[in-house]
């Protein structure tokens, strides 16, 4: 059975757009996305410890979903025009596109709290190594899932780990923050769940788990 692909995207707009930001993203550009065959889950956080401030995720059917006819037709400069004139305002746009290598099959959490780990410069020997300590540090806690991507064309992979629980993941200890594996380390970002539309109106529009 194929892996599930995965896509993730960060960022953060300017505080006097950032109400049209979330409208944005609420009304057009999520929708358009989980519109496209391939396209299974659509989640979107809010940044509670770390920069940037918002990050969206998707689970796809398998990793070649984004090179496929639907999504360039809405991707790149196929942009719509409020997605051009929000896109050059925002900070901390960061893209990942890649496969889903532990456990290959799953599915994001309906937890409320996600915690993100990016690693570079591991080793393609060290990679069950490292899904062991992350299993080992994280799983008592809640879902696991790793993501190996390419950086740019012809670089080394790297690798996005998110573990979806309850309480404050980003207080964990554990082998998967030391040693080699922490050496590795280059950001670690912890997030709240978001909800467009929040049951108690004076919460707004993010609704920390």
């Amino acid at each position: 059975m194929q892996n599930k692909g995965f896509l993730m995207v960060t960022m953060e707009p300017p505080p006097a757009i950032e109400e049209e930001f979330n409208d944005w993203y609420d009304t057009e550009h999520v929708p358009e996305r989980i519109a496209i065959d391939g396209f299974e889950t659509a989640q979107r956080y809010v940044c509670v410890n770390g920069f940037p401030r918002y990050m969206a995720a998707y689970d796809l059917s398998h990793p070649g979903v984004i090179d496929e006819a639907p999504y360039q037709s809405i991707s790149g400069d196929k942009f719509t025009p409020w997605s051009r004139r929000i896109l050059r305002k925002v900070r901390g746009l960061w893209r990942v596109t890649g496969e889903q290598i532990y456990p290959g099959d799953a599915r994001v959490s309906q937890a409320p709290r996600l915690l993100l780990l990016h690693y570079c410069g591991v080793r393609e020997a060290s990679v069950a190594r490292l899904i062991e300590q992350l299993r080992a540090t994280y799983e008592a806690h809640g879902q696991v899932r790793v993501i190996r991507y390419a950086p740019a064309p012809g670089e080394a992979a790297a690798y996005v780990a998110l573990v979806a629980g309850k309480g404050n993941l980003g207080a964990l200890q554990g082998p998967a923050l030391e040693g080699e594996f922490g050496d590795c380390i280059v950001a670690v970002n912890e997030y709240a769940r978001y909800w467009a539309y929040a049951p108690n109106a004076a919460l707004g529009k993010v609704v920390d788990g």
